[in-house]
């Protein structure tokens, strides 16, 4: 039997920015990312059109551009005709979540307020604005691969209390409130699945609420390194391993 024919779309949080090996520089795109080590468990052959920084707008109709000379097409037109399974782990780049946590913790020093001033300007979008745009991507993945199971696979879990971390320097209110933009994101994600039928969702959140920033076994990074807040191996083994499992268990795959 012909295996699976798998396509992982998204932005950092599915590209696996600063895991090595990385295959795509300017995605920042890692050979170790969860699409990958998916795609291995479930036999399956992988297109991963994952790019870091991407949004939502990004995935279905806007070119994705770097320094006038490096530019990633709309992301939904690499996705073939007989997909399978399509995986999207998006939607934090479109309201700055981990952009919002990064501009918090880089002001801290004089370096980070001018290296902060590179970042993107997120909108100013509500939980339906996202389910919105994620509804967009499923509707065009339908009608390009009719037979795909479509699967939304929700960010990990970053702060998982309100309680100040060592070596973070945010405080409980500002940790509140990047925890209050992530719950944002999950109800859009809930909101997207329950739009569209057959869409799967895997909440990938409420099942790594242990596994923040400055837990005993985090499967996001820290401060440190230039993609900080973002899964590390660890997270990224651990979201293919919750996708197979779940996928599995339900007979979908």
């Amino acid at each position: 039997m012909a295996p699976l024919k798998y396509v992982a779309l998204g932005s950092s949080f599915a590209a696996g920015p600063g895991i090595p090996p990385i295959t795509n520089r300017f995605a920042q795109r890692s050979a170790n990312n969860y699409p990958n080590i998916l795609a291995k468990k479930l036999g399956a052959e992988l297109t991963d059109l994952s790019v870091s920084g991407a949004t939502l707008k990004n995935i279905l109709s806007d070119p994705q551009s770097y320094f006038y000379f490096i530019s990633f097409e709309p992301q939904i037109k690499g996705i073939p005709a007989d997909a399978d399974i399509v995986t999207i782990s998006a939607g934090g780049n479109d309201i700055g979540y981990i952009t919002g946590i990064m501009r918090d913790t880089w002001s801290t020093t004089f370096s980070g307020r001018l290296l902060s001033r590179l970042l993107p300007t997120a909108e100013d979008l509500s939980n339906q604005d996202v389910a919105d745009r994620f509804t967009a991507v499923i509707d065009e993945i339908r009608k390009i691969a009719p037979k795909a199971l479509i699967v939304l696979v929700e960010y990990p879990t970053v702060f998982g209390s309100d309680d100040p971390i060592q070596g973070i320097y945010l405080d409980k209110e500002r940790i509140r409130h990047h925890r209050t933009v992530a719950d944002s994101l999950e109800k859009a994600y809930q909101l997207a699945a329950k739009a569209r039928p057959g869409v799967r969702l895997i909440s990938v959140g409420e099942l790594s609420r242990e596994h923040g920033v400055g837990s005993e076994k985090p499967w996001v990074s820290g401060m440190q390194g230039t993609f900080g807040f973002h899964p590390n191996l660890e997270g990224m083994q651990a979201v293919a391993d919750i996708v197979y499992g779940e996928l599995k268990s339900e007979n979908l795959v």
